[in-house]
């Protein structure tokens, strides 16, 4: 009976605990397109490539974060962004106006394809592509801002694998690591 009692006041003590401390607020923005946009399908893939890495198993039961609406937050970006200002700089003082305790942007720098049949003796294709990103991730909580970039270039015969689609997702796998934005995601208690 004891022991049924201990863990009884154990539960009590736990649950009592989770729901004094307040969930984090994350804000995860849009992909930023500063040069041309990707097909639909890309530009979904990127998506879910930033929705997975911010992702709490359990959030729904263990309310450890509260996801903010993204078109919100979009727009508060856009009016405090401004031509002269860089996208880096505003990021402090959107988490001040929406109360976010880690802001998630991601930007898509340049994307570029272009593609060129050569005449010569085997008539092959060949491809150029370019791809820049950019994540910018700002803790709140301890006032952390990181900004990392990766680029992707390919210049040879067409491939898949040379393709600016492809080559965005692996700037987005490079900028999500270089962040530690899975690691910062999975720390929160």
């Amino acid at each position: 009976m004891k022991k049924f009692l201990f863990a009884l006041l154990t539960v009590i003590f736990f649950a009592a605990t989770a729901q004094a401390a307040q969930p984090v607020r994350i804000a995860r923005l849009p992909i930023i397109f500063l040069s041309n946009v990707p097909d639909n399908q890309t530009c979904a893939e990127l998506e879910i490539k930033i929705q997975r890495a911010i992702h709490i198993p359990l959030n729904g039961t263990l309310q450890l974060a509260e996801y903010l609406p993204t078109e919100d937050s979009a727009r508060t970006l856009n009016d405090i962004y401004t031509k002269k200002s860089k996208l880096v700089d505003v990021i402090r003082p959107l988490a001040e106006k929406i109360n976010a305790d880690i802001i998630v942007c991601p930007v898509l720098r340049q994307y570029s394809q272009h593609e060129s049949f050569f005449s010569s003796w085997n008539g092959e294709t060949y491809i150029d592509s370019y791809v820049e990103a950019e994540l910018i991730v700002f803790d709140r909580r301890n006032d952390v801002l990181t900004d990392k970039k990766a680029s992707q270039f390919y210049h040879d015969a067409y491939s898949t694998a040379g393709t600016a689609s492809y080559l965005s997702k692996i700037c987005f796998d490079k900028i999500i690591d270089a962040t530690k934005l899975r690691k910062l995601i999975h720390d929160i208690r």
